[in-house]
């Protein structure tokens, strides 16, 4: 069970009629909203004069308000994870996750219980228990993941995230040799997806004839979308054994994509943030490793040629 903080508050003055969800969603900024204070009341966090409220309450004064607020409770199982914080203040922080967890959901090995043992609290009054992402990344990705620390933060970044005001940019290694930039308007179950590419670096592999570093940048965030627009081109990202079924590709050294940038405005301080981390080392060893067997290769051909002549 999580435990429960309380925070109170008596009400000395209130305009006649006025509900008490919208009472609370502005006294409680933990709350934020009406929506907020409705779910508080389901979940009998809120109290009026220590009884359980009632969405149809109104407030008057004199009433003293409860709000029962879950604390950060820590994972039901211990497991070792290096989650290096790239950025942190009292709004938000950024993790670099690793590839195999999930950032979310109804399990306990995930970036959101990772982090509870290694963020700071904020002091804010809207501060929530546990930092919460506000974007996902999938589970054999690595990279940057946003997560709020306070209320306001988390409805602002939300919205930033829904409006396409969030910059994201991967980089992955792909077989083939890519087009040097372009735009991919392919829809994916339905709805509406664009991923717009430049290649940064093409080498020649004995392997898969030619190799890809490209950067991507999706418009829209859909389930596997650069994996998904990729591989509809004929560019299986490497490693990517769900989307390989017949393909040739490196498998064991997991799924060669990054997120490594994100680029937007600071939710309280208005501030532009630019985070980036360097790709995986095994990138760009993999692409000298690859190019090298490739180069000597080709030397061996022209000394066979030379010792035929």
């Amino acid at each position: 069970m999580a435990k429960l903080s309380k925070q109170a508050h008596r009400i000395k003055s209130v305009k006649p009629n006025t509900r008490l969800t919208d009472y609370a969603a502005k006294i409680f900024p933990i709350l934020g909203s009406r929506t907020a204070a409705k779910k508080a009341i389901t979940a009998e966090q809120l109290l009026v004069n220590d009884y359980p409220a009632s969405e149809g309450d109104f407030v008057k004064k004199g009433d003293v308000l409860i709000l029962k607020i879950r604390t950060a409770k820590k994972p039901k199982l211990k497991f070792d994870i290096d989650l290096p914080i790239v950025f942190e203040d009292e709004y938000l922080i950024v993790v670099n996750k690793p590839a195999g967890i999930a950032v979310n959901g109804n399990r306990n090995k995930t970036v959101e219980n990772a982090v509870i043992p290694i963020f700071k609290q904020s002091h804010e009054p809207d501060a929530l228990p546990s930092p919460r992402a506000v974007h996902r990344i999938d589970v054999p990705t690595k990279g940057l993941v946003l997560l709020a620390k306070t209320k306001s933060a988390l409805i602002k970044l939300s919205k930033a995230f829904q409006n396409n005001e969030v910059k994201k940019t991967y980089l992955a290694i792909a077989h083939g040799k890519t087009e040097p930039e372009g735009q991919i308007d392919e829809p994916i179950q339905g709805k509406n997806a664009i991923t717009n590419y430049k290649t940064l670096k093409v080498v020649t592999s004995k392997i898969f004839q030619f190799l890809s570093l490209i950067e991507l940048q999706p418009v829209t965030g859909r389930t596997h979308q650069l994996r998904i627009h990729l591989n509809n081109l004929g560019h299986l990202i490497m490693g990517d054994k769900e989307y390989a079924r017949h393909k040739r590709t490196i498998l064991g050294k997991g799924l060669f994509l990054c997120a490594c940038q994100l680029e937007f405005t600071h939710p309280i301080t208005q501030e532009s943030l630019h985070i980036t981390i360097d790709p995986p080392k095994r990138f760009l060893k993999t692409l000298d490793r690859e190019s090298g067997h490739a180069s000597r290769r080709r030397n061996k051909h022209k000394a066979k040629k030379k010792t035929r002549k």
